[in-house]
């Protein structure tokens, strides 16, 4: 039988993968377990194209659409303390101010039954705090001043509103498993983070101001601990808490003390590869079960001996995939779980405990089953100033690949890793956004879409990056432009050199921060790369600066921070000038493509619009594809893949990748073409192989490390750091669950400008 399936999947590789297929919304994502662990939700595309919200019974598998919006596309829900009501999420057309509804999802509901909670123009909407055993939620509106959210406490069942806090002052608030607001947090002048305790005045208020009067010092965070130091939330008790601390370590200790005495520090678990990725507790009794450290790949540290026979068994099961758990039911005898591969989609396991056995429910993006998918392998090398930084490579996945005994003996680390092809490879350099972000291991659609094309993609955690330390993250700040450019530089280098990439034949390509540094690249070094694709990233950092969220106010100097300048002086307006591509834009040499949504909040559509200007000034060919119901970044997914059909077409065109025909117009996209850069290229006929439509049809470590924790304490998980996936695509399965506590701007990641919703995040959040 094995060998009927050989000419199959042989006679793929050649074939592209169609657009269509990759860049369709994946049929799952943001899965998620209701608490009693019957139900698996999930957001999906219905009949129409919409992304809803569908419920699927685990034991029997049937599936039921439980929401019905027709224009908008859901962007997130949560699960309740009541099993019929869940909250979701959605926004006007990219804008971001997030609007919440309720909904009542039993077979007996009507369709409309629906309850505003949200939708207030020009209001972002948060759920601060649901711990899904009350019959109420916290959530945060932007309401009587854009730049601060008040908190209101919502009634599942009343559905009334009571205002708890009123803000005007904090962008943080911690709380804790009875929603109680314990602190709130503020960037000092210095550069640190202050936390705050309500006094005993403060704490007889309802609802409780933001005074100054009714808040004390609790704990100070030094400037250069921040990327790592953040609360995590409180035992079972709301006595002991727990933080992952930054001081005195590069990648960061969780810790635990009593509230009343955050100078006495208890360590629990010290990360020693990277920064920890992702932390699982008991849903109901809160003690720790596991953590990852993510490096190259997740390697998962059990802390809970007698979880230690769960966790090994479910890596047994897929020995080459990297374990992820989406989700657990309150008593934590079911699991979600899903794998991490490079070459296949998420396959989501539910997990019965009880049993000691796995099931597997379904792939996210089934369509793309029969098709041959790049390998991802990730690497470190060297700055030009010794600072080691970690990449990825992926190889189209017909790229033959050297022996060991092909190359010198300083190279054959690299061979065996799988990643010296024979033949020196047409190279994307795909540049993450935040900057504040990484790349991470794992199926993409834009990888599979660019190696489908015959393109190796590299992709590097260049100094500004999180997930490898405060040092690397805090190298990185004012450094735009400059040395995170040169990293930039230093990877194609490195590329080059090891005949992984053509010299002549290297694209640069990002979103929001990746960008910037496409046009950074184009101007300031327009000798290096053949191309470059900018999506919507900034070309003024003052502009930039100017017209930044007001929810992002709060954090302004911790943003000027990151961009090593402000625009309150001269010398501070003359070091961002000096960095920014518009003013350079005479210096470009090679073909360049735009693409910005119009309702970007975060990279105004000016920063698009000025420095086409500026390029048609001097008479530089350029194209430019504005879509005006998209913001930072294009979430549907008729814009996505007209987004992804320009740049294939393209990229073809200066570098002469395979090439899958397209016509502006196709798709039905609202994509308006404002600069036709195509019309003065000349485009290099087609070698592509035919489309073909498939139809449906080094093993990750495990450690066992005891990590000191009293019996019934535990922890949730923290806020989650957005880590963007590029250019916004939705390519994995996310819990949707939120902890308890909140950081509204951390929601936009303050100082990252990173890709709207859906985006998976650093952190799994269970229960």
């Amino acid at each position: 039988m094995r060998l009927l399936l050989v000419p199959l999947l042989l006679s793929s590789v050649a074939a592209l993968i169609p657009r269509d297929l990759l860049f369709s919304d994946p049929k799952y994502s943001a899965t998620s377990l209701s608490n009693d662990g019957r139900f698996i939700a999930f957001i999906g595309p219905d009949e129409s194209g919409i992304r809803n919200v569908f419920t699927k019974c685990v034991n029997c598998r049937h599936t039921r659409q439980v929401t019905f919006e027709k224009t908008n596309h859901v962007q997130g829900y949560q699960w309740t303390a009541i099993p019929d009501i869940i909250l979701y999420m959605y926004d006007n057309d990219g804008d971001e101010n997030t609007m919440i509804f309720k909904k009542n999802i039993s077979q007996a509901a009507p369709k409309d039954d629906l309850v505003v909670v949200s939708n207030r123009p020009g209001v972002k909407g948060l759920i601060i705090a649901n711990n899904r055993e009350d019959r109420k939620v916290l959530v945060g509106m932007n309401d009587a001043s854009p730049a601060y959210h008040n908190i209101y406490e919502f009634d599942l069942y009343t559905n009334q509103l009571t205002l708890k806090v009123r803000n005007n002052r904090f962008p943080m608030f911690v709380i804790d498993n009875d929603l109680r607001i314990r602190l709130a947090s503020q960037q000092m002048d210095d550069g640190s983070m202050m936390y705050y305790r309500l006094t005993s005045e403060g704490e007889k208020l309802d609802p409780i101001t933001t005074d100054e009067a009714y808040w004390q010092d609790y704990l100070r965070v030094a400037p250069d601990d921040k990327p790592l130091s953040m609360p995590i939330g409180f035992d079972k008790s709301n006595e002991i808490m727990f933080w992952i601390w930054g001081e005195g370590s590069d990648l960061g200790n969780l810790v635990q003390f009593h509230f009343e005495k955050p100078e006495e520090k208890e360590v629990l678990y010290t990360a020693t590869k990277a920064q920890i990725g992702q932390i699982i507790t008991h849903p109901s009794e809160k003690n720790l079960l596991a953590v990852t450290e993510v490096y190259h790949r997740p390697e998962l540290y059990v802390a809970n001996e007698t979880a230690m026979e769960d966790f090994q068994y479910l890596v047994n099961l897929r020995p080459h995939g990297s374990l992820q758990l989406l989700s657990l039911s309150k008593d934590m005898n079911t699991w979600l779980v899903t794998y991490l591969s490079a070459e296949k989609p998420f396959e989501v396991f539910v997990y019965r405990r009880w049993l000691k056995t796995a099931e597997f429910l379904f792939n996210t993006h089934p369509q793309l089953e029969g098709f041959k998918l790049n390998k991802q392998v990730g690497f470190d090398f060297p700055a030009r100033d010794n600072l080691q930084l970690q990449a990825y490579l992926s190889l189209p996945p017909d790229a033959k690949l050297k022996n060991t005994t092909d190359v010198a003996a300083p190279d054959q680390v690299y061979a065996e890793m799988g990643m010296l092809p024979v033949r020196a490879q047409k190279l994307v350099v795909m540049v993450h956004g935040g900057p504040k972000a990484r790349d991470v291991y794992g199926f993409s659609p834009i990888n599979a879409w660019l190696t489908s094309r015959g393109y190796a993609v590299l992709q590097v955690n260049f100094r500004g990056s999180v997930g490898f330390g405060k040092r690397l993250t805090n190298a990185g700040d004012g450094e735009w432009g400059r040395k995170m450019h040169y990293d930039l530089l230093d990877a194609v280098e490195f590329a080059v050199a090891k005949g992984i990439a053509d010299r002549d034949q290297v694209a640069i390509m990002g979103g929001s921060y990746g960008g910037y540094a496409t046009l950074v690249g184009l101007t300031f070094t327009p000798e290096v790369f053949a191309c470059g694709v900018d999506i919507v990233g900034p070309s003024n950092l003052q502009g930039l600066l100017e017209a930044i969220p007001p929810y992002w106010l709060p954090m302004y100097n911790e943003i000027t921070k990151m961009l090593g300048a402000d625009m309150d002086t001269e010398a501070g307006r003359q070091s961002l000038r000096a960095r920014s591509p518009l003013y350079f834009a005479e210096k470009v040499k090679k073909p360049l493509i735009i693409l910005h949504g119009a309702n970007d909040p975060r990279v105004k559509q000016q920063e698009s619009d000025q420095i086409v200007a500026a390029l048609q000034k001097h008479s530089i060919p350029v194209t430019y594809v504005l879509y005006p119901d998209e913001g930072h970044g294009f979430t549907k997914q008729h814009n996505r893949k007209a987004q992804y059909g320009f740049i294939e077409k393209f990229l073809h065109g200066c570098m002469g990748g395979q090439y899958e025909s397209f016509m502006p117009g196709q798709y039905n996209s609202t994509a308006i073409l404002k600069a036709d850069g195509f019309a003065t290229e000349t485009l290099i006929p087609s070698t592509s192989a035919p489309v073909k439509d498939v139809k449906s049809k080094t093993a990750p470590a495990l450690f066992y490390r005891p990590v000191r924790i009293p019996t019934n304490r535990g922890i949730y998980n923290p806020v989650p750091t957005r880590m963007e996936q590029q250019m916004a695509q939705p390519a994995q399965p996310q819990p949707m669950a939120y902890p308890n506590y909140v950081h509204p701007a951390s929601h936009m990641q303050p100082g990252g400008f990173g890709a709207a919703a859906p985006i998976p995040v650093k952190y799994t959040f269970l229960g």
